[in-house]
């Protein structure tokens, strides 16, 4: 007791003392960037001019001033108990800045960063990002791969050690067709689905947790070239599946303890949140290294026998046949795209399903585009994917009302820019506003209107679409590695429920929205009814 009472009070220690020492250097960092500022006003007389483009100066961007603009502390005043936002509703404390201060602010997260809800803004900070573009890292992850001296993973390098490990992935994951060597298993696994849909009642959470199985067990034939056991029936078996399931599970969880701020310190000392992340992220890793094991095994085995083929189309068997990357490469490469993928497909999915029942009219008209182009029972191909373009635009309307994330992407470049008339410094973080733009930019926004995608015979559509306002896996040499994999597992899915089911909800389940951890959720649990459809048989 002793003993443990005095390490308790030495961690205290500890971390008071780096609090302490981080805030005084936060203060004197904020002191002499705001000496510096000034100089820089006082000798600035007015605009400036960049680029041939008359500018106003950084600091006269408007934004939250004050006590919100105090190092650390002044992020707290923006949510609970000093406003009605929470962190799961940043995206609503973000729309009410773009209301009340115009599409580009300025405000203190950490740092001093802007914010811009403009797609031509966005699009000027996309041509400009450079070829190695800079986004931040998750401190969480970063921090466990230094604490472990491993490589971090792709989606979290910045820099040179990022493009090194992109140009190979992209060659595999980017192509046009990468995803379609994947469509067969992927309807195996989706017609499982959708027999689980057809025979069990399910209530929201065991709704919720179906979709994250299917999404692991749909990634996990991409990623690791094997079923990984997650679509059985009832409670998963295999005790090497159940602690792979749950540490996936796990890893999202202590993400958004640190998305929510329940999780501070981490960086400093091995809290409750960070073990528990480690502990996940352990079994994770060790998977993903006995799957890539096998596949060099099957890859030799192969040249021995003098019958390896061309597995190109193969992203595991590709990366270990091939000699641009390590084994540690292709753990880092695995990882991001199952981890990037698990859970974000299955909460939008899960969103897409809900407007399509709250919606039955459009519904009805995707579900006989589906029957007409495929029927009811066959399997899936990508000449059929292609075809449904009313599936499409139903997907990408679904993106628009209810974002992907709470905000878009964030960038911070190497040169100064221009954005809404405002001169933004080189090195100044600069986050997108997308789901704003998706509201602000759109006639009829409140409206779920899959028609506004549809484009004519000479490629027009029906509403003037913004350029840049609809970005859910990002734009540019950054944007989502698995961006294919997650369309076509999308697509694929809908597709495949509509052929058999109709979908709707109980009264009780109508009116929900959406809050945001990493991704979204609804503020109620939500009661799918799922029923066969009986207009073709």
């Amino acid at each position: 007791m002793v003993l443990r009472r005095l390490v308790r009070q030495s961690v205290r220690q500890s971390v008071r003392q780096s609090v302490r020492q981080s805030v005084r250097q936060s203060v004197r960092q904020w002191v002499r960037q705001w000496v510096n500022t000034s100089v820089r006003a006082a000798s600035t007389c007015g605009n400036v001019v960049a680029d041939g483009v008359e500018a106003k100066p950084f600091e006269d961007v408007p934004g939250p001033r004050g006590i919100y603009q105090i190092p650390y502390i002044g992020t707290l005043f923006h949510f609970k108990p000093f406003s009605q936002f929470t962190p799961t509703t940043s995206n609503q404390f973000f729309h009410s800045l773009f209301l009340r201060y115009g599409p580009l602010v300025k405000l203190r997260i950490g740092r001093v960063c802007v914010v811009t809800s403009d797609p031509k803004d966005i699009e000027t900070v996309y041509r400009n990002e450079g070829r190695v573009p800079l986004r931040p890292s998750v401190d969480l992850l970063t921090v466990y791969a230094k604490r472990n001296g491993y490589k971090d993973n792709l989606s979290n390098l910045n820099g040179e050690e990022w493009s090194a490990l992109r140009t190979p992935a992209n060659k595999r994951l980017m192509k046009a067709d990468s995803a379609e060597h994947y469509l067969p298993q992927h309807n195996v696994i989706a017609d499982e689905l959708v027999d689980v849909m057809s025979t069990e009642s399910l209530e929201g959470p065991q709704l919720e947790d179906l979709l994250f199985r299917y999404s692991s067990e749909s990634i996990g034939v991409v990623a690791f070239n094997a079923r990984l056991g997650f679509m059985n029936r009832g409670a998963v078996q295999d005790p090497e599946a159940l602690e792979f399931l749950e540490a996936s599970k796990e890893l999202f969880r202590c993400l958004h303890k640190v998305f929510v701020g329940e999780s501070v310190f981490h960086a400093v000392y091995r809290n409750k949140t960070y073990r528990a992340f480690e502990r996940a992220y352990n079994v994770i890793k060790r998977q993903t290294k006995q799957h890539i094991k096998q596949a060099y095994a099957i890859n030799e085995q192969k040249s021995r026998e003098g019958t390896a083929p061309n597995d190109e189309s193969n992203l595991l068997l590709s990366l270990v046949s091939g000699k641009d990357v390590t084994e540690e490469d292709i753990c880092a490469i695995l990882e991001a795209l199952y981890s990037s993928s698990t859970d974000a497909i299955a909460r939008n999915l899960l969103v897409f399903l809900y407007n399509l029942a709250s919606h039955p009219e459009k519904q009805k008209v995707l579900r006989e585009e589906i029957h007409n182009v495929v029927g009811q029972n066959k399997m899936i191909t990508a000449e059929h994917l292609k075809e449904m373009h009313y599936l499409k635009a139903c997907l990408k309307e679904s993106f628009r009302i209810n974002y992907p994330t709470s905000l878009g992407s964030m960038r911070v470049l190497p040169t100064d820019v221009v954005l809404s008339g405002f001169r933004i410094p080189a090195g100044v973080p600069i986050l997108f506003g997308n789901p704003t733009a998706c509201r602000l930019y759109f006639q009829d926004a409140d409206k779920f209107l899959p028609e506004r995608w549809l484009r004519s015979q000479d490629g027009r559509t029906q509403q003037s679409i913004p350029n840049m306002a609809l970005l859910p896996f990002g734009h540019g040499p950054r944007m989502c590695i698995g961006q294919r994999f997650a369309l076509q597992e999308l697509h694929l899915t809908t597709a495949k429920i509509l052929q058999k089911l109709s979908i709707d909800v109980t009264p009780e389940s109508r009116g929900a929205t959406f809050h945001y951890n990493i991704s979204p959720f609804p503020n109620k649990p939500i009661r799918f009814v799922f029923t066969p459809d009986n207009t073709r048989v």
